[in-house]
């Protein structure tokens, strides 16, 4: 064992103890974890050196340390966390990717690092959505642009059949909806229930959308 990954065990414990936290393998876990959602370098590489597992895992979410990272726009933690073999494809509770997770909550920095490192733009959760269907039906117009330029898949359908166009038209998002047809959209695409994503914006009053598509 390195001398230098020897002192930082013989020293955690004592940091711990003046900290009044238990020195548990638990505890270390959360503590990883609480660096890395606070974008701590420091700390997390400190506790990387002392066999902290770098895959620990939230209690409820299972969110990794990379997830945090990714979420908060930690981008060069990412990067250190890739770099110290953080997995890319690794699943939370609900079969998120770090990338589905920063995507689903706009991180663009996160989502960024995350596919500089190799990550699969193409992967989908437990739903069926990949990261640019949670991008424009959340109506993150930013995020769906940045994904779309790094090649998601503009008429990916999930398994109900909806393509990111069908669901940003169903939420009423405008500018998701005109950032997907100015990149090549078919506006005319049908859904599992047959309706257009004009006849979707029409049914939940979003007229005006409506009137758009349908001149598309």
């Amino acid at each position: 064992m390195r001398p230098r990954t020897l002192l930082l065990l013989l020293l955690l414990p004592l940091a711990a103890a003046c900290g009044g936290e238990a020195d548990t393998a638990a505890s270390r876990e959360e503590r990883l974890l609480r660096a890395a959602r606070n974008g701590d370098a420091k700390t997390v590489v400190r506790y990387l050196d002392a066999g902290v597992d770098i895959e620990a895992r939230n209690p409820g979410d299972a969110w990794t340390p990379l997830m945090w990272a990714a979420v908060r726009d930690h981008d060069a933690l990412v990067k250190l966390l890739v770099a110290r073999g953080a997995r890319l494809e690794v699943r939370d509770r609900k079969g998120l990717t770090a990338l589905l997770v920063a995507a689903r909550w706009g991180s663009r920095k996160g989502v960024g690092a995350l596919l500089d490192a190799g990550a699969n733009i193409g992967a989908v959760d437990d739903i069926g959505w990949n990261a640019l269907m949670w991008a424009c039906f959340k109506g993150q117009t930013d995020m769906a642009a940045l994904l779309l330029d790094r090649g998601a898949a503009l008429e990916a359908r999930d398994p109900d059949g909806r393509t990111p166009l069908l669901l940003a038209a169903k939420k009423g998002h405008e500018e998701t909806v005109a950032l997907l047809l100015s990149r090549g959209a078919v506006a005319g695409v049908r859904g599992p229930d047959g309706k257009t994503a004009a006849d979707l914006a029409e049914k939940n009053g979003y007229d005006d959308m409506a009137r758009l598509l349908r001149t598309r």
